[in-house]
């Protein structure tokens, strides 16, 4: 089974927007970013000496954790946009096709085969098609690449099947 898209940049951001309230390390990053914020007001002010001021370092930790993970967020954006290009494989044409074997990709940049054993999950955030390779390393295919939710949800079972396959021996 094969499928052609045409990565772009909206696609790079609206799949982390998808992705990011799902994964564990986002909010361990808050719960970190959180911590040090209530490390940093405790050794500036002092621990709290009553229920109202633990209330407001906790609400401020909280606050500051999660404007933390935001800010990391709009940087990490920024990076993926400025480096992300049709040159490097990230952008433009991507050619897949799936088989017993494994998810092969190509683009302009490069050509492989990610062998199912390989693949750390297969599954559908937002309106996209995910392929985890490593923690941070996926292959995206938008529903937009089918020519019909049908084709699409075939692709998405076999693949699913193979790597049920692979993991289960």
């Amino acid at each position: 089974m094969e499928v052609t898209t045409d990565i772009k940049k909206g696609d790079l951001i609206w799949f982390n927007l998808a992705i990011i309230p799902k994964t564990r390390s986002t909010y361990m990053t808050i719960l970190f970013i959180a911590a040090l914020f209530f490390a940093f007001i405790a050794w500036e002010k002092g621990l709290p000496q009553s229920s109202n001021d633990w209330l407001a370092i906790t609400v401020a930790s909280i606050g500051g954790g999660i404007g933390g993970m935001f800010a990391g967020i709009v940087i990490s954006f920024s990076f993926i946009l400025l480096s992300s290009s049709a040159k490097n494989g990230i952008l433009g044409k991507h050619e897949y096709r799936i088989s017993q074997e494994g998810l092969y990709e190509k683009t302009s940049a490069n050509e492989g085969v990610s062998k199912w054993e390989g693949i750390q999950e297969v599954q559908t955030v937002g309106s996209y098609l995910l392929y985890r390779i490593s923690g941070y390393l996926f292959h995206i295919i938008p529903y937009r690449s089918f020519p019909s939710d049908e084709a699409r949800k075939e692709f998405e079972s076999v693949s699913i099947q193979y790597w049920k396959n692979a993991h289960n021996k």
